[in-house]
């Protein structure tokens, strides 16, 4: 179900005796982030489409300590300003024990339903009760943070 490159990282991290935290990236799959090496020596776009299937987090939890999804993917496309509607990701990664860290918040780039940069944070960390993200906008990141006192 998930990719064999990764099963084989785990295997080198504890050959070389290595005990590095592994994050699973998610892309949706018609963005052609990953490819992969078949055995005919073609190369295949990687399909992620099972990463949002029930279950797939206890599949990831086998080989990873987090998550790392767009941000886009925890938060259901028909939210409007004052009516959030988050997916299950999250809920579902933190039930089986991994992290999640999404990517990237952009100030220039507001979706729809949040007016500023602040709101949007504050759905990401106090809604969607993610661990940590990765922001464009770290000083914005930081006063945020700070506000919330998760920051020092």
């Amino acid at each position: 179900m998930y990719n064999k490159k990764l099963n084989s990282l785990s295997r080198t991290q504890v050959k070389l005796g290595m005990d590095l935290k592994l994050v699973q990236l998610i892309a949706y799959t018609d963005w052609h982030e990953t490819y992969e090496e078949q055995p005919n020596g073609t190369w295949t776009n990687y399909s992620y489409d099972w990463m949002f299937k029930p279950g797939a987090m206890k599949e990831v939890a086998k080989y990873a300590d987090g998550i790392g999804p767009d941000y886009h993917m925890l938060i259901n496309e028909s939210s409007k300003p004052g009516k959030i509607k988050l997916t299950a990701m999250v809920k579902d990664a933190h039930k089986n024990k991994l992290v999640v860290h999404p990517y990237t918040i952009r100030i220039d780039k507001l979706p729809n339903y949040v007016k500023n940069g602040q709101q949007l944070f504050d759905i990401i960390y106090n809604k969607a009760n993610v661990d940590g993200a990765f922001t464009d906008s770290p000083d914005l990141g930081v006063k945020f943070l700070q506000k919330q006192h998760q920051h020092q």
